[in-house]
């Protein structure tokens, strides 16, 4: 009878540890574009974590991220794309990442609560943010979507160039 009991406990701490205790994440920033008006929002886990997170945190750090980039707001595309950074000996996930991808929504052309955006004729893309090119390509699609006469989207477009 003390035989069946040792297989019984072994059991009992098996499930205890496989059912892993609840630990609170927090949600960070882990890339993005501006240009296509996403923001990745990760949490981090380990092996036997049942991550407790908060769904409001992630959103209000992506709405940040998108309204320093000119975005009106940002909301969740929906699911979750699940990383694992390292597995043990069996090939077992031991710590990875969960990452919820944010799209910034909003005209950026459009005028905000604020004002009209304003583009002086002398703007250049500030350091670490976007290149000259990406600068330049989206200066000219936002110039496509105004109705100009061609004169004026003409002399736009030199400035843009640089001409």
């Amino acid at each position: 009878m003390r035989t069946a009991f040792l297989p019984l406990a072994a059991i009992a701490v098996i499930m205890t540890l496989s059912t892993g205790c609840a630990v609170k994440k927090d949600f960070y920033a882990t890339g993005g574009s501006r240009a296509d008006g996403t923001v990745d929002m990760a949490y981090d886990f380990a092996q036997f974590e049942q991550p407790v997170v908060n769904p409001s945190q992630a959103q209000s750090i992506a709405q940040q991220k998108c309204t320093v980039w000119g975005y009106r707001e940002a909301e969740a595309f929906g699911g979750k794309t699940t990383n694992c950074n390292q597995r043990d000996g069996w090939g077992n996930c031991v710590a990875g990442q969960v990452v919820i991808k944010y799209q910034c929504i909003g005209d950026l052309s459009a005028p905000s609560p604020e004002g009209v955006r304003q583009v002086s004729s002398t703007a250049t893309p500030s350091a670490g943010s976007l290149s000259k090119a990406q600068w330049q390509q989206q200066q000219l699609d936002e110039l496509s979507r105004k109705s100009i006469p061609y004169e004026q989207y003409q002399q736009e477009y030199r400035r843009i160039m640089g001409q």
